[in-house]
């Protein structure tokens, strides 16, 4: 009887070892690239709802599925909800696109080197280029894998 227990324990043991090794390789697959952009908008834009004044602000991707927005020097952020759409085969010149609609601009994307995010409540005009447009360079400060 103790044999068998003894293997059966064994047993356990090699399966909660290889459980741990799956998990442990499923998330290296599954590493973010957090990055941390600034830029200087010159116009006044609506983003979430809320409005922004003409400023320079920064951007990060630090939660998945969205990017923070703050005013450079101040603590509070919106979130914005995105969504990758596109993989340009060539890396891109990071910047934020903004569409005027009703005199107002709104921000509908952020390009990153290696990506493109629209904002969610734009996904019917992703990639969309018409004359109502303004691009800003973003200007990457920090980027690193988490």
């Amino acid at each position: 009887m103790t044999k068998t227990f003894s293997r059966f324990a064994f047993a356990i043991v090699r399966a909660g070892a290889l459980i741990c090794m799956v998990l442990l390789l499923s998330g290296l697959g599954l590493a973010q690239k957090v990055v941390t952009a600034r830029a200087t908008i010159p116009i006044n834009f609506w983003a979430e709802g809320h409005e922004f004044q003409a400023g320079d602000y920064v951007f990060d991707n630090e939660v998945p599925g969205s990017a923070s927005i703050h005013r450079e020097g101040t603590n509070s952020a919106i979130g914005v909800s995105i969504i990758l759409y596109a993989v340009p085969s060539e890396k891109e010149n990071p910047r934020v696109i903004f569409a005027r609609r009703d005199g107002k601009y709104f921000l509908i994307e952020l390009w990153g080197v290696q990506d493109r995010h629209v904002v969610t409540a734009e996904f019917q005009h992703r990639g969309k280029v018409s004359e109502q447009q303004r691009q800003v360079p973003l200007t990457i400060a920090e980027s690193h894998d988490r």
